[in-house]
């Protein structure tokens, strides 16, 4: 048993941990301009700033969730923190582009050492009927960090540089790693296991990586081609790991079907929710004509809703099963998505606003429950592999969203800018792209539901 003092500091260590990366992610986004001025780089090159941390964090989640079960869930959270000081710098200081790109993926390792851990953390130390409210605060840290990054990288990046956005994830790593080498005590080697398999590592990684730059680069030749080649690696991972008796992904879990249809249903739901605040932002700048820093304070709403509400909605799947908790949040979700069937340029406001407030709440509900969902089936030593599981499924989500977009919007719009001419052709895909989101919410939910209706039948 942990003392209340020492679920707290692991509270505060997993939070920073957790809120360093979306800082990061909304904090470039909004100084991709200036970044652009310095670097001589087209669109698609500063877009790769993102994508080449997405694309690490994603194919490392797993192994680095099973070394963490195997080495302690804490050290290996340690040396990711000591990773994102490492990047800081590199990004930092970096003297171009391609350097600073390299300096993105060192941060996607890191934060595949810091996500598929944190939790873990939080599970090892608090019990597990105040799991889901810990839960709940940690992805309402990383929802803060993505809110505060979306302000303090416009602000830092006009009235200083860019460059010093690296300066203060620096000093957070670098603070919460003496935070969690002096107050933190212990450490949780709890895996019953030392193999690696690195067949597995060495398929899995390698798949997840090709598999979500295909859906990034969907329908060019290149991402068809880096998809097949994803899919191919990935299947043969699975049957790598029916036959290895040390597999990176335990028997147990492969035959989950609980554990599967929570990562599922994970998928499904992040790929309905995620996409909207992209879909939105363009609305607000091009048919309603908000100014960028106008329209990151609507976008806000979402990330204000998630932070007030996270912490209570955790403890919903305290107190009740978490896969109905999660099949509302995905039915919040679809009734968001609802409200923006009919966008047009004569919307009001205020349901754009009342859309954004609850895609905020469901995805405030879904989250902190999908993964106490998923840990139903899961032995105690398995439960950093766990987190790095529903991390890389979120992620997937992410990219499964953006594909909806390109995909929607290439057929729609055959590739035309946004431009007064073309405004209806933008709104008609993004009406069609909302109506794909409805689906695919009920869809999320539905797969909650039906575990509710075997449950009780």
């Amino acid at each position: 048993m942990y003392s209340e003092k020492a679920k707290r500091l692991v509270q505060i260590v997993a939070g920073l941990g957790s809120a360093i990366a979306p800082f990061m992610v909304s904090s470039l986004i909004v100084a991709t301009p200036a970044i652009g001025d310095e670097f001589p780089a087209d669109v698609a090159l500063l877009g790769w700033i993102t994508a080449a941390f997405f694309l690490t964090a994603a194919a490392f989640l797993v192994p680095f969730g099973r070394i963490a079960d195997i080495r302690g869930s804490k050290r290996v959270f340690t040396a990711g923190m000591g990773v994102y000081l490492a990047a800081a710098v590199v990004c930092g200081l970096a003297p171009g582009i391609l350097v600073l790109i390299a300096g993105r993926a060192l941060s996607g390792l890191a934060a595949a050492m810091v996500f598929g851990t944190s939790l873990a953390l939080l599970s090892l130390v608090f019990p597990e009927e105040e799991q889901g409210r810990a839960f709940g605060i940690n992805i309402t840290a990383m929802f803060a960090g993505f809110g505060l990054g979306l302000l303090a990288g416009g602000a830092i990046t006009y009235y200083l540089s860019w460059r010093v956005i690296f300066a203060v994830v620096a000093l957070v790593a670098a603070a919460n790693i003496v935070l969690i080498r002096t107050r933190v005590r212990g450490e949780c080697e709890i895996s019953r296991t030392l193999d690696y398999d690195p067949v597995g590592m060495i398929l899995f990684s390698p798949g997840v990586l090709f598999f979500m730059y295909g859906l990034a680069e969907i329908p060019a030749p290149t991402g068809i081609g880096a998809l097949a080649a994803g899919s191919a690696a990935l299947a043969g991972f699975f049957l790598w790991e029916r036959r290895c008796p040390h597999s990176l992904i335990p028997q147990s879990l492969l035959r989950s079907r609980n554990l599967g249809r929570a990562v599922t249903a994970n998928i499904i739901f992040t790929g309905s929710s995620f996409g909207i605040i992209f879909i939105l932002s363009l609305y607000l700048q091009y048919v309603t004509g908000f100014d960028p820093r106008s329209a990151g304070l609507i976008l806000l709403v979402s990330q204000a809703i998630l932070i007030m509400v996270g912490p209570y909605s955790g403890r919903l799947s305290d107190r009740h099963p978490p896969h109905r908790i999660a099949a509302a949040g995905g039915a919040v979700n679809a009734v968001a998505m609802i409200l923006l069937i009919s966008l047009t340029d004569t919307t009001p406001l205020v349901l754009v606003i009342a859309a954004l407030a609850l895609n905020g709440i469901g995805i405030a509900l879904f989250m902190p429950a999908v993964v106490k969902w998923s840990l139903r089936d899961v032995h105690r030593e398995d439960t950093s592999l766990l987190t790095g599981i529903s991390e890389t499924a979120r992620l997937t989500g992410n990219s499964l969203s953006n594909t909806v977009i390109i995909i929607i919007f290439s057929l729609v719009m055959g590739g035309a800018t946004v431009t007064p001419e073309t405004l209806p052709l933008f709104l008609a895909a993004s009406r069609w792209t909302v109506i794909v989101y409805i689906l695919m919410a009920l869809a999320s939910t539905l797969l909650a539901a039906v575990k509710v209706m075997k449950k009780n039948g």
